[in-house]
């Protein structure tokens, strides 16, 4: 009985320092790395895409190119669209650490003619926490 008790307690201690070797070679988004008095600052190339004129039909694709300018690691929750016709493609899930870029692509399609003024809505641990971007342009055709 003693013996099995041994092998179940080694075994045990094999398992879970295989987990925390795997945990620790991941990036992972803990509470030490964010401080709600200190928040990173998320600095966008442009906040306002204007994709000018297309026409009904035709998708726009857009990246926007941010960089973390401090104090230290930003980390996007959410990036959600405001309607059906902007599509998310990817966004960054890892922290993005100061002085390092990142990119949110979007594909936005133009099914409506008409002025056209759209926005993506960016949640992070910023200040504010949330953060819009805009694509603006005319869409063409009946």
């Amino acid at each position: 009985m003693k013996v099995k008790l041994y092998y179940i307690i080694v075994l045990g201690m094999l398992m879970s320092s295989c987990i925390s070797d795997k945990l620790d070679n991941q990036s992972s988004i803990t509470s030490d790395i964010i401080s709600p008095e200190n928040p990173p600052k998320m600095e966008f190339e442009i906040e306002v895409f204007n994709f000018d004129t297309v026409a009904v039909g035709e998708s726009v694709n857009h990246t926007f190119k941010f960089k973390n300018l401090g104090p230290g690691p930003l980390l996007i929750h959410s990036v959600k669209a405001a309607c059906g016709c902007t599509v998310l493609k990817e966004w960054p899930d890892y922290p993005i650490e100061v002085g390092e870029t990142g990119e949110i692509p979007i594909e936005f399609s133009s099914n409506h003619p008409g002025p056209k003024s759209r926005y993506i809505s960016i949640l992070a641990n910023t200040k504010p926490a949330s953060t819009k971007l805009y694509l603006e342009g005319y869409v063409s055709g009946i």
